[in-house]
């Protein structure tokens, strides 16, 4: 298993999560984020802080969006090209993507692990553990 995280400009955020669902991945996290790169950012008021004269403290960071994704080795390259497809603009900024080892999952509910926990369960099975509660 592998975590794919890639960082993106936000406006590829819905082109990006399309292709991946059609490439038949089921499920993702995604955050804002923010950082630079080689475009060093841009001045940006952070939290609405003051620095000691009393200015806007400012970070020259770019909004980005980060999505994170565990999938078996079988489908990595394929989610990674998806990726670099759909969120290239060819422009600097576009952002990166890592490979990082997953060693372990485990579906919390369940205590199903690894390669069973990513899979999706039915809709009855959903339905009926709501049921439970």
């Amino acid at each position: 298993m592998q975590l794919v995280l890639a960082i993106i400009q936000p406006a590829k955020l819905d082109s990006v999560k399309e292709a991946l669902v059609k490439l038949g991945i089921q499920g993702m996290t995604v955050t804002g984020a923010k950082g630079f790169g080689r475009q060093k950012g841009r001045p940006l008021a952070f939290l609405g802080l003051l620095d000691m004269e009393g200015k806007p403290f400012t970070v020259d960071f770019l909004p980005k969006v980060r999505i994170e994704i565990v999938v078996n080795d079988d489908i990595v390259d394929a989610v990674v090209d998806t990726i670099v497809a759909a969120a290239k603009t060819g422009t600097v900024g576009d952002g990166k993507l890592f490979v990082i080892p997953v060693t372990r999952t485990v579906r919390i509910r369940t205590g199903e692990e690894n390669e069973v926990a990513l899979t999706i369960e039915e809709p009855a099975t959903l339905s009926d553990s709501r049921k439970n509660k």
